[in-house]
């Protein structure tokens, strides 16, 4: 069943209704956009889709949405994250039984050893089918994972050929699995929106996992850096890049508060309603988000 995974893998936001419950209409209208706009994948529900307040029948609803959506257009990874390896399993089957051939797991957070890694991963992988992405992150979207125990769970462990790195330290992880793991990897994107892609292809990443609120801009570059050697990214990647860099760092100051703002401020979501966001956005943050809209719609929207 292994596919290779390249490219831009865009993640949707999940919008919501003034009263806070799923807007599927909208959900709908964000996935196609994705598509239209040339995405090689898409992932969700995970982070930027604040899986973390969604019940597990809103998570059932937004895959099947997806599915139905996508039509096989793209490959889809499904976010199955959850509080032990049972409830990924759970999470696992359903997403199999929509078609979907790939998923992606953080261990839950109270996992720190080595040992209760691989034991979480193999568990996963003993009860389901499909290709399996590690999401390796950091506190406190998740646990980070030792390196010796991914290279022990990716040279070791059945269809775990696949990892989202977003670490503190991504490209150094991204170098030690790319020399330990040799063909046993598949495939290893970047996260963190980005902001990491220059160096990350430098050093053998495969594709970026990022908010789809630009995913033309991501477009772009990506295919400015698959146009350059490995070692010798060529100026035209670097160009785009610092093109982007300003809504880069914007996005890390305020996450998905500033994806689904850019998601709304384009049209393509009906409100920019979050679930208690860790991050609000006041008026002059609004004021500076339109400028670096109005900036991003110059050169690739």
């Amino acid at each position: 069943m292994t596919q290779k995974y390249s490219g831009i893998y865009s993640i949707p936001v999940t919008p919501f209704n003034e009263d806070r419950s799923v807007d599927y209409k909208s959900l709908r209208s964000c996935i196609e956009f994705l598509v239209e706009k040339g995405s090689d994948g898409i992932l969700l529900p995970v982070n930027v889709s604040e899986a973390s307040k969604l019940s597990d029948s809103e998570r059932d609803s937004i895959l099947s949405e997806a599915v139905n959506v996508v039509k096989n257009e793209i490959p889809i990874i499904a976010g199955v994250s959850g509080v032990s390896s049972e409830h990924v399993v759970e999470r696992s089957k359903y997403a199999e039984g929509l078609g979907i051939r790939a998923i992606m797991a953080m261990p839950p957070l109270s996992h720190s050893s080595k040992n209760q890694f691989i034991e979480f991963y193999s568990e996963i992988s003993k009860n389901i089918k499909t290709d399996i992405w590690i999401q390796n992150n950091k506190p406190p979207a998740g646990p980070t994972i030792n390196n010796d125990a991914l290279v022990e769970m990716i040279n070791n462990i059945d269809r775990i050929n696949f990892l989202k790195e977003e670490s503190d330290m991504p490209g150094h992880v991204m170098s030690f699995i790319r020399d330990k793991c040799k063909t046993n990897i598949k495939s290893i994107m970047g996260g963190a929106g980005g902001r990491f892609s220059i160096d990350e292809y430098r050093r053998g990443a495969d594709g970026i996992m990022p908010s789809g609120h630009m995913v033309e801009a991501h477009k772009k570059l990506w295919l400015a850096l698959t146009n350059s050697e490995r070692n010798k990214i060529s100026n035209e990647a670097i160009e785009i890049w610092n093109k982007m860099l300003e809504a880069l760092n914007f996005e890390f100051m305020y996450s998905v508060t500033a994806y689904k703002y850019f998601f709304w401020k384009r049209g393509i979501i009906r409100t920019n309603v979050s679930r208690n966001p860790a991050k609000s956005m006041d008026y002059f943050d609004e004021i500076e988000a339109d400028r670096i809209l109005k900036n991003l719609e110059i050169h690739f929207f």
